[in-house]
């Protein structure tokens, strides 16, 4: 079974590109924390992702869509049904290349079920990681969230070439002083789940509390690395 949650786990991650952890979303991010180490190692920045995420009550439905088209100058918004709920979607018109922001109200279907803001900041490699960028997360979160709110955050690295995983995670063991908790390895791929003190928070599975994870695939010559902390929920 832990097997399979870890599998499970990695396999999101990858597909999703998120992961989990009740933190600050200021300069003491972890998505800055693992950029500074992707960084030490030689690894290339690809893409990163800072989700919050929390729920309000239902009468308060159209008061937060209005704070949300106040936000950008020019919204474009739109909407999109799933069988267990509505979502409408809040994006700036103008069209940015290596940063933007979406934020996403999940009306669920089912009564006496709670919506759902989430607010997503995502760039693409270390030039969008500017300070007036990795601040709007916090900035957003003063604005429209409460206190206990959820932040979930991921980053993806890759080196030029085939490199030693399994260094690499020893590396980043140290550095994040990791306490292990279970890993998968195949041909070309591994998972490694653990926990650590850096930061706040961390999920139960299997019997542990984890709140990183360290994943890798090897394909086509290189080596592409997932650093964050895991998500287990559907995408958004």
């Amino acid at each position: 079974m832990k097997m399979i949650g870890t599998v499970l786990i990695a396999t999101i991650i990858f597909l999703l590109g998120a992961n989990p952890q009740e933190m600050s979303a200021g300069k003491d991010s972890p998505v800055l924390k693992f950029a500074a180490f992707a960084e030490d190692e030689q690894l290339e920045v690809n893409e990163w992702k800072i989700t919050i995420k929390q729920p309000f009550e239902m009468n308060d439905l159209e008061a937060r869509k209005n704070e949300l088209i106040s936000y950008y100058k020019d919204s474009v918004i739109k909407t999109e049904n799933t069988t267990n709920s509505s979502k409408i979607i809040f994006k700036d018109a103008q069209e940015k290349t290596t940063f933007n922001e979406t934020f996403i109200l999940i009306v669920p279907k089912e009564k006496g079920m709670r919506p759902e803001m989430v607010y997503v900041a995502s760039g693409q490699g270390t030039s969008s990681m500017s300070p007036a960028n990795m601040s709007k997360p916090q900035e957003v979160k003063s604005r429209f969230f409460g206190e206990k709110v959820n932040i979930f955050s991921c980053l993806k690295a890759k080196s030029s070439g085939i490199i030693d995983d399994v260094l690499v995670y020893q590396k980043f063991r140290q550095t994040f002083n990791i306490q292990p908790i279970d890993e998968v390895i195949e041909h070309g791929w591994s998972s490694r789940t653990g926990y650590t003190k850096e930061w706040g928070q961390a999920i139960p599975v299997a019997g542990d509390h984890m709140n990183v994870q360290f994943a890798s695939r090897t394909l086509g010559g290189e080596t592409n690395i997932t650093i964050g902390t895991p998500i287990i929920t559907a995408e958004y």
